[in-house]
């Protein structure tokens, strides 16, 4: 069975190209942020007298840290957030 294939003219591949490169450019922007939060919370650690090698959940609702206990499966997914 033979398929058909369609291209986008000039135009609309160009700008196709342009949304996905800012696209990826906003990503690299949100890992950066998310770097720098993570960095900020882990330096707040010693204020709050936590485990630097302790991983802990933030609610932004109520401000309560959560130590992350590890499950015995070895699936727990943890990390700041």
């Amino acid at each position: 069975m033979f398929k058909k294939t369609k291209k986008l003219d000039k135009s609309d591949l160009d700008e196709l190209q342009a949304r996905m490169q800012m696209i990826n450019q906003y990503k690299l922007v949100v890992q950066a942020l998310e770097a720098q939060k993570d960095r900020w919370l882990v330096n707040k650690y010693f204020k709050y007298g936590l485990d630097a090698n302790t991983e802990y959940t933030f609610d932004l609702g109520t401000g309560r840290i959560n130590q992350i206990v590890p499950s015995k499966s070895g699936d727990q997914k943890g990390g700041v957030s």
